[in-house]
């Protein structure tokens, strides 16, 4: 089996795994979110769903493709990162310097809740290369001041909580 571009699917991985949380971030999809978390059918509906404006081709997006084993590992990291929310997040709150986490950025928040899930539950990779990850992913979709912030709050998050 080619492993060579395992890094990059897995990459790919994580940015559809960012659009789907964030788009279930946003105050118009919290009821949707919450079925998803509780009932496998809703969550399979709410991927095809989700997969229909993901693979249309558009201007931005000329490549929006995504195989089947990616697209398990991003399915693994949705559930996971919307199952472990509520307790990520608190984690999250105690590292921002307002301590308010209703005032951070969506697009922010979906990449500290993806990366504060796989930090905390993947002993066997280094931190690092998972702030690293959601630190592109920051430089690629979110607000220009981002990538520091994300970078700040996961290296605290994983220096406090993986030995």
């Amino acid at each position: 089996m080619n492993t060579s571009n395992k890094p990059v699917k897995r990459s790919v991985g994580r940015e559809y795994a960012f659009k789907f949380i964030y788009k279930h971030l946003l105050s118009d999809f919290v009821r949707e979110k919450n079925q998803i978390i509780s009932d496998s059918k809703s969550f399979e509906e709410a991927l095809n769903l989700f997969d229909l404006s993901y693979y249309e081709e558009d201007v931005e997006h000329p490549d929006n493709v995504i195989d089947l084993h990616t697209k398990t590992f991003a399915r693994e990291l949705i559930l996971g990162s919307l199952r472990q929310e509520e307790e990520n997040s608190e984690m999250i709150e105690k590292y921002l310097t307002n301590g308010n986490l209703q005032k951070v950025d969506r697009m922010n928040l979906a990449v500290l809740l993806l990366g504060a899930y796989e930090i905390l539950h993947d002993k066997k990779t280094s931190p690092s290369v998972y702030i690293n990850e959601y630190v592109n992913i920051a430089k690629k979709y979110c607000p220009n001041d981002s990538q520091g912030f994300i970078n700040s709050i996961l290296d605290k998050l994983a220096k406090d909580h993986v030995q």
